[in-house]
């Protein structure tokens, strides 16, 4: 019984000083759209490793609208269904 004590009173231990490490999200202000031929590029060389590609984007103010960009193609392993 006290070593179950002590093992709870360890893990509780832990999880409270955890709360103290404060992580901050850095947002770049200026991001760099991809072109048509640098996003084409990318998804090549996912497929040419046999893996599948994944766009992500980000929202930019074009003209008064919102419209998506393309920032980054990221490889991912492809799904097995």
């Amino acid at each position: 019984m006290k070593t179950m004590l002590a093992f709870l009173s360890i893990i509780l231990g832990g999880c409270g000083s955890m709360q103290e490490a404060v992580s901050n999200l850095q947002v770049e202000k200026d991001i760099q759209a991809m072109s048509r031929a640098e996003v084409i590029a990318g998804i090549n060389e996912c497929e040419s490793a046999g893996q599948r590609a994944v766009v992500l984007s980000a929202k930019r103010r074009i003209s008064g609208q919102v419209i998506p960009a393309p920032v980054e193609v990221t490889c991912l392993p492809k799904l097995k269904w």
